[in-house]
């Protein structure tokens, strides 16, 4: 009702004009807030939306070593954050032992962060090869520039090896930097 009647007193001049430019005044007045308010709910945005720019990286290897293999990733790019959620994977060893694994990130020759992961056992196939999986959460934050490697290892003291390729994807997703 106050809002009315300062609408009324603002128009006075206007009424005495027409009808016509009395109700645009009406239009224009009315319209202005909300159209006011919808435009500053637009400029707000969350910086860290995980679903705005998703990361996936899969990288199998068949260089793996007896009891050793390495996983090189690409490197964060620039102006991006990466936020790594999970670790999926897998390889075959002779008998089953849980190997230990690591995602490291290096940049300039200094190594920043280490994560590490490890895995269950699933026996497959007549040939007694026990498959090593990965499937682990992490939260895990890695900057601009780092270089990401991986690496899964199992104690060769205990006759164990790995057999065959190996294969381990990392997910998750960018933020911008501010």
């Amino acid at each position: 009702m106050m809002m009315l009647k300062k609408l009324l007193r603002a128009a006075k001049p206007v009424l005495t004009a027409s009808p016509a430019a009395l109700a645009l005044a009406v239009v224009c007045a009315v319209g202005a807030s909300p159209a006011w308010a919808q435009t500053r709910a637009a400029l707000v945005q969350s910086v860290d939306e995980p679903g705005r720019s998703p990361y996936q990286e899969l990288i199998s290897t068949s260089n793996c070593l007896v009891s050793f293999c390495e996983f090189s990733f690409s490197a964060v790019p620039a102006g991006k954050r990466l936020v790594l959620t999970h670790i999926n994977g897998g390889a075959s060893a002779r008998t089953g032992s849980l190997p230990t694994g690591f995602v490291q990130s290096r940049s300039r020759g200094s190594q920043y962060a280490s994560v590490a992961f490890t895995g269950m056992r699933a026996t497959v196939g007549e040939d007694l090869l026990t498959r090593i999986i990965f499937n682990q959460t992490v939260l895990a934050f890695f900057g601009p520039g780092e270089q990401l490697s991986a690496s899964i290892s199992v104690n060769s003291g205990t006759g164990e090896q790995f057999v065959g390729s190996a294969i381990l994807m990392l997910t998750g997703y960018y933020v911008n930097v501010p």
